[in-house]
């Protein structure tokens, strides 16, 4: 009997490091996948296992802890079972807040791991299922991107409903839903249904947003004086900025205002941009009539010494076109690629266009703006852009490009410069609403990927047409963070992580050793 007892004692007292490893496994698997997982139920019951066999060694032990050597054996190993009982005890705190308290953090810089605002927004205003079928074979490369994304539209609202169907093992589905492409996502929600084939942000947003909102607006391009074609695909058409109103889910046509006898009644707003010929006395008539007595949206992109007969039109509203073009020299301009001529705007005021904009807009070529004091009653103009202090509205361009001698005269004006406007005019509950920039050239199709080139035009359309959740979210650009180290920098992270710590970790282990070997 008592050399069971013996062998009882020997087992326990070699296998309390494996409880201990039992116990330090589950405590991680626990906290790495928590509760409500499988993993997370695998640790618990470890830790508890472990729990259970280091009790039964100190239990079996009890009567060794008397002499001095064991009592002191027994104090570290107390203080260790301290340690981790509190471990395991702020441990079953996190877990409990984590149950109770969702909460998400992105230490990224371009935030990659989580969600606009306006994403966020239209996600919980969700109020019925949101089924999203993606048919995703395993080869494609996007699967990976879309299980994240979706994880992230969960958090926020769980009556979206998704599944992953392989093509290749699903003919019938495919068959039925008349997939062509592999990486096509199918989104219903409320008898609706629309699809897309881009992995992003901005397309399942803009999906959910094309099948909850009621009813489709038309964005209309006038026509017939020079204008950018919104189906030219050349580097000076429009048909970038075409397909980026289409992906807010926006109706686009084209019309020519003299042809017709009014503003069509389904226009949800008017773009004119960059008309190189005057419009005609009658378009003017039409477009003031359907600003000042239908609340009509106006966008209006007019270059330098051009739209002279705007002019009266913008007046009503407390605007002036100024005839000068934005000279800038700020050195930051020349950093993220513009010139003389072409400013790059990087801070905006608060307005719903620019909200947490946070990349840079780039206007080639443009023209200042001005309010006119005192502004018209019930009449609201805010600025969007501005150029730089260093800048100058310049009067004479057409002979300083000639001469290639850029200088600032005394009439010309100062920076900074305001080159983009927003109106809101009327006391009726639907107001008359118009956006102006000094520059057209910025939504071309060369221009229109640059940065929030694309954002700036499609926020103000949206705001025009009062989508506020319609949103156009620039990419997230992932850069590598490094550290650029001297050479004499470099030897010094060389010999302190290489030399130093070890060297240090080595000196305290050897005099721990020796305090032991002297009690």
């Amino acid at each position: 009997m008592q050399e069971v007892e013996v062998t009882v004692k020997k087992i326990l007292r070699f296998g309390n490091y494996l409880f201990l490893l039992l116990l330090l496994t589950g405590l991680t698997l626990w906290i790495s996948f928590g509760l409500a997982s499988w993993q997370g139920k695998t640790g618990l019951a470890l830790l508890l296992l472990g729990l259970a066999g280091l009790s039964a060694y100190f239990i079996s032990n009890i009567s060794q802890f008397r002499t001095k050597n064991s009592r002191l054996n027994f104090i570290f190993a107390s203080n260790l079972a301290v340690v981790v009982l509190l471990i395991v005890a702020i441990a079953a705190a996190v877990n409990y807040l984590g149950v109770k308290i969702h909460k998400r953090f992105d230490f990224t810089a371009a935030k990659i791991h989580s969600l606009s605002d306006q994403s966020v927004q239209v996600i919980k205003n969700l109020k019925k299922d949101l089924v999203i079928k993606a048919f995703f074979s395993k080869s494609q490369g996007n699967l990976e991107g879309f299980n994240s994304l979706l994880e992230l539209y969960r958090f926020y609202n769980d009556k979206i409903k998704a599944s992953v169907i392989d093509p290749f093992l699903e003919p019938e589905i495919v068959k039925q839903y008349e997939i062509k492409t592999d990486g096509t996502m199918v989104f219903e929600y409320g008898g609706k249904s629309t699809r897309s084939e881009e992995v992003s942000e901005e397309a399942i947003t803009n999906a959910i947003i094309s099948l909850s909102r009621q009813g489709e607006k038309t964005i209309y391009f006038t026509q017939g004086h020079g204008e950018p074609d919104s189906d030219d695909s050349s580097e000076n058409g429009y048909s970038e900025a075409k397909t980026g109103l289409e992906k807010l889910s926006f109706k686009v046509k084209k019309i020519v205002l003299f042809q017709e006898a009014a503003v069509p009644k389904d226009a949800a707003a008017v773009i004119v941009a960059g008309p190189q010929k005057p419009f005609f006395e009658k378009e003017i008539f039409l477009l003031a009539n359907y600003l000042e007595k239908e609340q009509g949206r106006l966008l209006l992109l007019v270059n330098p010494f051009e739209g002279a007969e705007f002019k009266p039109l913008l007046k009503k509203f407390g605007l002036a076109l100024e005839d000068n073009v934005a000279v800038e020299i700020d050195p930051l301009s020349r950093l993220m690629g513009g010139n003389y001529f072409m400013p790059v705007v990087a801070k905006y005021p608060e307005h719903a266009i620019t909200k947490n904009f946070g990349y840079a807009t780039m206007f080639p070529l443009c023209r200042g703006l001005a309010k006119i004091t005192p502004p018209p009653g019930g009449t609201t103009l805010t600025f969007l852009a501005s150029t730089s202090a260093n800048s100058w509205g310049e009067t004479q361009y057409e002979t300083e490009v000639k001469t290639e001698q850029i200088t600032k005269h005394p009439e010309d004006k100062s920076g900074p410069l305001d080159i983009a406007a927003a109106i809101e005019a009327g006391s009726a509950e639907k107001k008359t609403r118009v956006v102006v920039c000094g520059d057209s050239d910025f939504a071309q199709n060369k221009y229109y990927i640059f940065q929030a080139n694309s954002n700036f035009f499609n926020n103000a359309i949206s705001w025009l047409a009062e989508e506020k959740d319609l949103i156009a979210i620039a990419p997230k650009i992932t850069s590598p963070r490094t550290v650029n180290l001297t050479q004499s920098s470099g030897r010094l992270v060389f010999f302190y992580t290489l030399i130093i710590l070890p060297l240090l970790v080595f000196i305290v282990g050897i005099g721990i050793w020796l305090y032991r070997r002297k009690l």
